[in-house]
């Protein structure tokens, strides 16, 4: 019943925006576009845009604000079974946003197993501080020390 209820509020919408005048003998057109466009929240911008890291971050401290988006960006090859996982990380304080993504190097070559780099998305939930950890392994290696290590010390204010 949720999923139709908008639906027959815009169609009911419609329907009566239809039978209305606009001094003219002619109604003015309008499109379910229209009336959805005009009655959508607009979204609120960030605070503080999202801070980017990288390699060159690792053992340092970041800084953020409750609300603010931490991206981190990795060389990462997932032809070779290694991918990016969160270690440690209190999820109270900063909370993985989503699924890694993947950016796949140029490769104007056509080249199979070219490498690129692993995306991985986190924000500031809470005021605190929690270290990320990620290492790049591979998930089905048990006992095996991670090929890389990767941490930062996070605190949101």
């Amino acid at each position: 019943m949720r999923v139709r209820m908008p639906l027959v509020m815009v169609t009911a919408g419609l329907a009566l925006a239809g039978c209305g005048s606009s001094g003219s003998n002619e109604a003015t057109p309008l499109s379910a576009t229209s009336v959805a466009v005009t009655t959508a929240a607009s979204p609120t911008a960030p605070a503080h845009a999202a801070e980017r890291i990288g390699a060159d971050a690792d053992g340092k401290d970041v800084s953020l604000a409750v609300g603010q988006g931490l991206i981190v960006t990795l060389e990462a090859n997932p032809t070779t079974g290694y991918a990016w996982q969160v270690g440690q990380l209190d999820q109270n304080v900063v909370k993985q946003n989503g699924s890694p993504d993947y950016e796949q190097d140029p490769n104007p070559d056509g080249k199979v197993g070219v490498g690129g780099k692993s995306v991985l998305n986190f924000v500031a939930a809470a005021p605190g501080s929690t270290t990320l950890s990620l290492s790049y392994m591979r998930a089905w290696e048990q006992g095996v020390e991670p090929a890389k290590r990767f941490t930062v010390n996070v605190t949101v204010r």
